[in-house]
């Protein structure tokens, strides 16, 4: 995946891919412009809030048939085996492991970060009030949705 033109979006595009790489042994990719991927009202969504040295919060979406493929790999079972529990604790270690690096590549070497306890739902994400950035991508033809929600991210 080819950088972008920030340093937030390259430290998000790095840690989107080295975690689902390392974790869920998938290959994020760009949504091409053409194919306009959406992630539906059959998805699951985790948000986390950053406290230091930025406010804001990190959101991400993805089809539930995604996520249940996803965490069947990582726990080595089958997909109709994997149940709501398991999805809650899959999609929360992902954003929290995703949000750890973001912050670190984001940050200068010395800086340190706070984050707080992921929350998830299901259905589309919450709606966003304040300034955004949105990165649309895709894992394995399905949409994978993140959001930085505050200012503080843009770098």
């Amino acid at each position: 995946m080819p950088p972008k033109d920030t340093p937030t979006d390259k430290a998000m595009l790095d840690a989107v891919c080295q975690t689902f790489e390392t974790m869920a042994f998938a290959q994020v990719t760009e949504q091409s412009a053409e194919l306009e991927l959406e992630v539906g009202n059959e998805s699951i969504w985790s948000s986390i809030l950053v406290h230091d040295p930025v406010q804001g919060e990190i959101q991400m979406a993805l089809p539930q048939a995604l996520l249940t493929k996803i965490a069947a790999d990582m726990f080595g079972i089958e997909q109709e085996e994997v149940n709501e529990s398991q999805l809650q604790d899959i999609i929360a270690e992902i954003l929290n492991t995703l949000a750890g690096l973001f912050m670190t590549s984001l940050l200068p070497d010395d800086q340190t970060y706070k984050l707080g306890l992921p929350e998830h739902g299901t259905g589309p994400l919450p709606e966003i009030e304040t300034e955004s950035i949105v990165w649309k991508l895709q894992i394995e033809g399905l949409a994978l949705l993140l959001v930085a929600v505050g200012s503080g991210f843009r770098v």
